[in-house]
């Protein structure tokens, strides 16, 4: 995943802050269509402030958060102190394609205005596969603009892309239609852990 000085460099708080705010209705799209159980473990990708990770905390039993700014972590960390401290947060500053959990270990992920910075994006769905167990899902919804802006191709493209690179990493059943936070304008994306490689 990219990370540039708008989630590393000065302007990082203030970009943390407009995503804690902008992505709220998203992160709460992606989770009602998780819709995991209170005993599910979810690893939550680039996770910017962390609210998506207090939503999902408040669902389920274990939540590992990850994203590569150190900005970002450190925001997440101060806003879920607590479910941290209690042990059903884990907030570790890495990528989608080294997410450093065992293999079939979690039943979801959720990705919220991320995937289009996943590098490469290949690996990083391989990698999600793994972690996932067989029927796991992961979730993700983007901003139309962000996709063709961060990968050049128009959403339909970038959706079918995405289905071939899933396709080989074990991930399929892609689904996609338009999220209803954002007035619209983003695309939510569903793949489904296949039983094996």
């Amino acid at each position: 995943m990219k990370t540039s000085a708008l989630f590393d460099g000065p302007a990082a708080l203030v970009t943390a802050r407009v995503m804690a705010r902008r992505n709220l209705d998203a992160e709460r799209e992606a989770i009602e269509v998780l819709d995991p159980r209170p005993t599910d473990r979810v690893v939550a990708i680039g996770v910017g402030a962390g609210v998506g990770v207090e939503l999902l905390a408040r669902r389920v039993a274990w939540v590992f958060a990850v994203d590569p700014s150190r900005v970002m972590v450190d925001e997440t960390i101060r806003r879920n102190r607590a479910t941290i401290d209690d042990g059903r947060v884990v907030v570790v500053r890495t990528t989608a394609a080294r997410l450093g959990v065992a293999d079939g270990d979690v039943d979801g992920a959720v990705a919220v205005n991320s995937i289009q910075m996943w590098e490469p994006l290949a690996d990083s769905l391989a990698e999600v596969a793994r972690v996932l167990r067989p029927g796991g899902r992961l979730v993700t919804l983007t901003h139309d603009w962000a996709i063709e802006r961060s990968t050049g191709r128009t959403v339909d493209g970038w959706i079918e892309h995405v289905d071939g690179l899933a396709m080989a990493a074990g991930l399929g059943g892609l689904r996609s239609w338009r999220a209803k936070a954002e007035g619209g304008r983003s695309v939510a994306v569903e793949l489904t852990r296949t039983g094996g490689r």
